[in-house]
């Protein structure tokens, strides 16, 4: 328990703020579903004050009708660590600057990362509820950007070798499809969290690793074509209309999946560390 809550916290304290943003700074289990689209296999989440700030306009103009800037907002506030909102509930970790992100680490963590965003994409295209929903979401797909960045890794790198997904992102990817066959809405908080956080919050992982490896270039996980916060905002909408067809009980199923969706994110960022 203490593992998890850690993992949620340190995926928390890079997302909350950004993603989710308070007027001062403007489980549930995975079963299986008979009847669900086959899907193929795998091919192809605590900085110093100043320097979150920057930051929160990824997150958007406020809707107050939206469900995605309101209820999962409200759902993922005791998130937060303590030193970021009164609301908070997680004890403050040590920060991004004392983490490892090395060459070998940011390989891992980039192969890891590849696994979830290719899962992401390969369900939302098997869905036809999601289709408009993966439409809006061509220009922020990640996993052609991070092969290219492994492949520069090991051309530069020689010594290093491509390494296997850790058990725990392939436990998490496979719950995801599960996840998804069980119930759509709660699919979509992983979706949403994991493309908002990397675009987010990523983007102060993205420098560290890119200062301490690679003279300061940016990695091609972090280049967009075209502005990360209208991208982004296309996702929202089409979050938000989506919710507005659910039920009451689909968007509960949706905002239970909060912690979980840091968790498995946590699991990614863990190589990093």
């Amino acid at each position: 328990k203490r593992m998890v809550l850690k993992m949620v916290s340190v995926f928390g304290s890079l997302f909350l703020l950004l993603a989710f943003p308070t007027s001062s700074t403007r489980t549930r289990t995975f079963s299986r579903a008979v009847n669900a689209p086959r899907l193929s296999s795998v091919r192809c989440v605590r900085r110093p004050l100043q320097a979150r700030a920057g930051h929160a306009e990824l997150a958007g103009k406020i809707d107050r009708n939206s469900f995605v800037q309101n209820d999962m907002r409200k759902a993922a506030m005791k998130l937060h660590t303590k030193d970021q909102s009164k609301e908070g509930e997680q004890e403050e970790q040590r920060p991004l600057s004392q983490w490892e992100m090395s060459k070998e680490a940011t390989l891992r963590f980039l192969v890891d990362s590849k696994v979830i965003h290719s899962t992401l994409d390969e369900i939302s295209a098997s869905y036809p509820e999601l289709s408009e929903l993966n439409e809006a979401s061509m220009e922020i797909r990640r996993c052609d950007n991070i092969e290219r960045d492994i492949d520069r890794i090991l051309n530069e790198n020689p010594e290093l070798r491509r390494p296997e997904p850790n058990e725990g992102v392939l436990e998490y990817a496979e719950n995801l499809k599960k996840l998804a066959a069980d119930s759509v809405p709660a699919f979509v908080c992983h979706y949403y969290n994991t493309h908002f956080a990397h675009a987010a919050g990523g983007r102060m992982i993205g420098k560290l690793i890119a200062d301490k490896n690679f003279n300061g270039e940016t990695l091609n996980f972090y280049k967009y074509n075209g502005n990360p916060k209208e991208l982004l905002e296309n996702v929202r909408k089409q979050i938000d209309k989506l919710a507005s067809t659910w039920q009451e009980n689909e968007r509960e199923s949706c905002l239970a999946e909060t912690a979980n969706a840091f968790k498995g994110a946590g699991v990614v960022l863990q190589n990093l560390k």
